[in-house]
């Protein structure tokens, strides 16, 4: 899943908004103007109207007079009927004290005017929208009546017409009032009323929709962030844990892993890319193909995997299914762990249990061979002086001193090889160490024609741990290694620190026939050597003294590029000093 980046979310978000904003400007100024606009319409419309059917009144009162229609009202007759239309609401006419001499409709007999506005001239005309007492709303006109033209302000307006010209109730400064109604406009204005509550409301509905699809929107990015994170922190459990993972689908093809699980295969990243396992695993044998058709999971299974030819490795498999929504197997997810160090664990667990009883059997029985053996000892020494030297019977008597000796020597190494070490850590300089043991066995290897070289640099930094017991064990790797070059040869001894610097390395290697590779995992077990006069009993001792210093030994033989020689490397952690 591909998430949005929030940046540009907010961006699309706010583009919508300033749009949507935009048009609600744009809506509302429109809605405004054409509001506006159509009242202004509908008030011209009405004022047309109403001027118009005051010139038509004008006309006709000109007529009426023209005709001199005697003995009838010819300007009432008119304002009634004018009256009458159906967009008129109401017409009248006052004389100069406002009283109301001619009207169309009867509740206005006897009445006064109420509004009296002020006109500059004759074409002059007032207007306003009046609210009626039962709450309809008119828009009224009033001009001045000077059906004949004449000007209000003509000082010369008696004289030119005289009042005989005109009914003996008007004078020049009547007026006219019309009532126009205002149905066309109050339609007019419900209708954009109408139409403005719409588009509103659409504007609304625009601005909800923005505001739910920004809400939307930060949702899906929560959502997809958390996911995201989830996800991230998923991968990275999975990157760190100690052992190795595999997904696979259905047709057991690799879907993810991590590091470690290359590792333990192997393989590098591009080769387990969309790989088979079938090709690495078989299904049925280990039942991964149960757990992929059936569910069923493998726990804790072990088994061997080859990485080449020469090398296997021993793995614990767990494999479990991958459920899908239905509850049908989708696949499943494959836990690989390195049982290397358990089975050296073990492998020592039995060793260390073998060596225990080897011990209490030899304690016992070295116990018992020692009190015996010294008195033998005397008795074979007093016969032998009670011969001469030359005689048979004194040769016999020193030959069994030397095997009782020798027997004594045996029985001493067992009990040594029994008894608990005690560590007792100093602070050591490692090319001291080195130089005395080389010392020590200096002229067993001149004897034997050996050379013996040193590789170690006196500039090494004084390590802690117990000189006693690491001198012991390098001295029976330099005699063994003396006692394999029968026919001369080259002891090169080293030492070296680690680059963390927790681990002291020293090297004894030998240019001699080697170390058959039948019998190397057999040299390090009591008992067991290949020389007549040995013990079995050194490179125990060896082992023994560098695991009490929490370290080890590694043997190579041939050496590499020689196809002979031997190379026993030590290592040993530095200890704490007791205080």
């Amino acid at each position: 899943m591909t998430v949005v980046p929030r940046r540009q979310l907010y961006l699309t978000a706010l583009a919508i908004l300033l749009v949507v904003m935009l048009l609600l400007v744009v809506i509302s100024v429109s809605t405004y103007r054409n509001l506006n606009r159509e009242r202004n319409a509908a008030m011209q419309t009405v004022r047309r109207q109403a001027l118009t059917l005051i010139a038509a009144l004008e006309a006709g009162a000109r007529a009426g007079m023209m005709m001199q229609m005697a003995g009838q009202d010819a300007i009432g007759n008119l304002v009634h009927e004018i009256g009458r239309s159906g967009d008129i609401n109401y017409l009248y006419l006052v004389n100069a004290a406002g009283e109301v001499v001619h009207h169309s409709i009867p509740s206005l007999e006897g009445t006064r005017a109420l509004w009296h506005p002020e006109f500059d001239n004759a074409q002059d005309v007032r207007s306003r929208v009046r609210q009626l007492p039962d709450g309809v709303h008119v828009y009224e006109v009033a001009k001045p009546f000077a059906p004949m033209g004449i000007h209000l302000n003509s000082t010369e307006s008696s004289a030119a017409y005289p009042a005989a010209a005109l009914p003996g109730h008007y004078h020049s400064r009547a007026t006219v009032y019309l009532g126009m109604t205002m149905t066309a406009y109050e339609d007019a204005r419900k209708s954009d009323l109408q139409h403005a509550m719409l588009m509103g409301g659409i504007v609304l509905a625009l601005g909800g929709g923005v505001i739910y699809f920004f809400i939307v929107i930060r949702s899906y990015y929560l959502l997809s962030h958390t996911l995201q994170e989830t996800r991230d922190y998923t991968r990275q459990v999975i990157a760190s844990m100690a052992h190795g993972v595999l997904s696979i689908d259905t047709g057991g093809k690799v879907v993810s892993w991590n590091q470690q699980a290359l590792s333990l295969l192997g393989m590098p990243k591009m080769a387990v890319d969309h790989l088979d396992l079938q090709t690495v695993f078989d299904f049925q044998e280990t039942g991964i193909a149960r757990t992929i058709h059936q569910g069923v999971p493998v726990m804790n299974r072990e088994i061997s995997y080859h990485r080449n030819k020469e090398d296997w490795l021993p793995l614990l498999l767990t494999v479990t299914p991958i459920l899908g929504e239905t509850g049908s197997p989708g696949g499943a997810v494959i836990v690989l762990r390195d049982m290397s160090e358990i089975k050296r664990l073990e492998e020592q667990v039995r060793r260390t249990e073998k060596l225990a009883a080897i011990g209490r059997l030899a304690a016992g029985v070295a116990h018992e061979i020692r009190n015996p053996l010294s008195s033998i000892r005397g008795f074979a020494y007093l016969l032998g002086r009670g011969h001469g030297k030359e005689t048979p019977e004194r040769e016999y008597a020193d030959v069994m001193v030397r095997e009782i000796d020798r027997i004594n020597h045996v029985v001493t190494d067992l009990l040594n090889f029994s008894r608990p070490m005690t560590v007792e850590p100093e602070s050591t300089l490692p090319a001291d160490l080195i130089d005395h043991v080389v010392s020590l066995v200096s002229a067993d290897a001149k004897a034997h024609g050996v050379d013996i070289q040193v590789d170690c640099e006196s500039a090494l930094p004084p390590r802690t741990l117990d000189p006693n017991q690491v001198t012991q064990a390098l001295l029976n790797l330099m005699l063994n290694a003396v006692n394999a070059m029968e026919t001369g040869g080259t002891i090169v001894i080293r030492a070296s620190v680690s680059p963390d610097g927790e681990e002291l390395e020293i090297q004894v290697e030998d240019n001699g026939p080697g170390i058959n590779p039948d019998v190397q995992e057999k040299i390090f077990e009591p008992f067991y050597t290949t020389r007549e006069q040995g013990t079995g009993l050194g490179l125990a001792m060896v082992r023994k003294i560098a695991e009490n210093h929490d370290g080890g030994i590694r043997l190579e033989s041939p050496l590499p590029g020689t196809g002979r020689g031997t190379r026993f490397t030590l290592f040993f952690k530095n200890m704490e000093t007791s205080p």
